[in-house]
């Protein structure tokens, strides 16, 4: 007897559960069929989106493969001008270490020279 009462009582909890249930699948199916048409709608447009996206990724690259050449031309003349640099510093540089030693020279002579005939002066008084 227990046992039919428990059966009666479950049986009416699922009875009970189904029906309040219903609704709420019922608003379930009303928002998927409205989610559904949206993405109906929109699938057209997103298209044209991903389509426009890909054109504009496509230019960025073409950008980037031409600063990447640039960047390299640019590279290649830096170190062009450093040769270049390097090579006027050793063609200057040379002359005038040998200018500043023979003005060195010439210093130390004439230095030489005061002194020698300042002796000479002195000596002579």
């Amino acid at each position: 007897m227990a046992l039919k009462i428990l059966q009666v009582v479950g049986a009416a909890a699922v009875v009970i559960l189904v029906v309040l249930l219903v609704p709420i699948l019922l608003r379930l199916r009303k928002t998927l069929k409205e989610v559904g048409k949206m993405v109906t709608e929109t699938r057209p447009q997103t298209v044209l989106l991903l389509q426009k996206a890909q054109g504009t990724i496509d230019s960025v690259n073409r950008e980037l493969k031409d600063i990447e050449e640039i960047t390299g031309e640019t590279q290649v003349l830096v170190d062009k001008i450093g040769e270049a640099s390097a090579a006027v510093e050793r063609a200057i540089k040379s002359p005038m270490t040998k200018m500043g030693l023979v003005t060195g020279g010439a210093v130390a002579a004439s230095v030489a020279v005061k002194r020698r005939l300042s002796k000479q002066v002195s000596s002579k008084k």
